[in-house]
């Protein structure tokens, strides 16, 4: 079974599916009850649209609509709306289904509902918000077997949460988990802001690493810098603990004789050996480290096997730039607990999945460190709060101005903390000093 949006699907199978559903049942609105055809590919083009947060009409969110497909059959849609505002937080939450009646008591809403709360993942939607109606027992049964309970209730509905992160669950099995639902390959490709980030990224690498230089990557992902810069002569080691990552990151280097691959965490790196390497990547761990033995220990452990002279570049996030790439969708208050203690001390804890920094208490974190500091440095600017606009655009001409102006001026202090992604880059002393 697979998930189909529907501007991707076969429009005429859609279509009919659609019409075997009632005009209102069960909560479920047929928002295309007695359309002809071609008022109905009208509406495709508007789901189209809207997906992408164009067009919307007055109290509309972004949302995508899916097609639930079992080999050659339509059997149900799913409704995901990426955010939430206030009615749809009291009311019909996240996500909305139905499955046709000649389909149901088959198991498809519940494996729909799975599938779709995978695409939930993926939009970084770690609590899902949903409701059923109480005259419906058989799809509140459905919810609570993708893991929802009852929040509240009044004389009608059940409202009900799915938390997304297991209790109990460990910081690897966390990261794991989102990351073998999240595509990670195509990541600084697939936006204006993630090509900016690789492009500074790879610049302030070649400030410090050419042909022949021997480079670790700790968090390599799958692979995206790790492959370019052993393509470039550079013998690169690369490290990840994402067992996923790591198969795409070995697909992708079939052939390169000059890059070795490892499984491992931040924080444990017996593998390699003391003073190793010339350039060492953090590119991705700290986003996930949250208590501060791990977090010192995964900085010790990237200082260990690094070269004395050697240059350390260790990426985190701005807990600013959290704030404003996701909590102005009518959940700045969820946003602000989540991050925020009461007198405004920022929290750092697993449940989060990604934790971030003020940029002077990052820095302080390498204090008392073998290192000496060289800069810190946005690499992706304020794009990706904005990148979400309708109106947004950027060619490839303007790109590359873009490119040089940000370049220009990426280090600039108070424009560090808009910054979504950062880099802190700094040089392992040559002997051991309390300087």
């Amino acid at each position: 079974m697979e998930l189909i949006r529907v501007q991707d699907s076969d429009y005429r199978k859609t279509y009919e599916l659609y019409m075997s559903f009632p005009e209102n049942e069960n909560g479920y609105m047929n928002n295309v009850y007695g359309y002809d055809y071609e008022q109905f590919l009208e509406w495709i083009e508007k789901k189209r649209n809207w997906s992408l947060g164009k067009d919307l009409p007055e109290g509309f969110v972004p949302d995508t609509t899916y097609v639930l497909a079992d080999g050659d059959s339509y059997v149900g849609v799913f409704n995901l709306r990426h955010c939430l505002n206030d009615f749809l937080r009291e009311g019909p939450g996240h996500i909305g289904y139905c499955i046709s009646k000649k389909y149901r008591g088959k198991g498809y809403a519940t494996k729909g509902l799975e599938l779709t709360l995978e695409k939930a993942r993926q939009m970084c939607i770690h609590e899902v918000y949903m409701s059923v109606n109480k005259d419906n027992p058989a799809s509140l049964r459905v919810q609570q077997k993708n893991g929802a309970y009852i929040h509240h209730e009044n004389e009608t509905e059940y409202f009900t949460r799915i938390n997304q992160i297991e209790d109990g669950a460990s910081r690897e099995e966390i990261v794991s988990k989102f990351y073998s639902q999240y595509e990670e390959d195509d990541r600084l490709e697939r936006s204006v802001h993630g090509r900016l980030e690789y492009a500074m990224t790879m610049n302030y690498i070649h400030r410090h690493a050419g042909k022949g230089s021997k480079v670790l990557e700790i968090g390599a992902g799958t692979g995206r810098y790790s492959i370019a810069l052993a393509k470039e002569g550079m013998d690169v080691t690369a490290v990840e603990l994402v067992e996923k990552n790591l198969e795409v990151l070995r697909d992708h280097a079939k052939g390169i004789a000059n890059i070795r691959s490892f499984r491992g965490d931040a924080t444990k790196l017996e593998m390699l050996s003391d003073d190793s390497f010339d350039v060492t990547l953090v590119f991705g761990p700290l986003y996930h480290l949250y208590e501060p033995e791990e977090v010192s220990r995964a900085i010790d452990e990237a200082i260990r096997v690094t070269k004395p002279g050697g240059v350390m570049m260790f990426a985190f996030i701005s807990i600013y730039a959290i704030m404003y790439s996701n909590y102005f969708y009518g959940n700045w208050g969820y946003g602000q607990e989540a991050n925020f203690t009461d007198n405004y001390r920022i929290r750092h804890f697993k449940e989060q999945l990604f934790t971030g920094y003020d940029v002077a208490e990052f820095e302080e974190l390498f204090e008392g460190k073998n290192v000496s500091w060289i800069t810190t440095t946005g690499v992706d600017g304020l794009l990706e709060p904005i990148e979400h606009r309708a109106d947004f655009s950027v060619s490839d001409e303007d790109f590359k101005k873009l490119f040089d102006w940000y370049l220009h001026f990426s280090e600039k202090r108070e424009l560090l903390g808009n910054t979504n992604h950062l880099l802190y880059i700094c040089r392992k002393y040559n002997k051991r000093t309390t300087e």
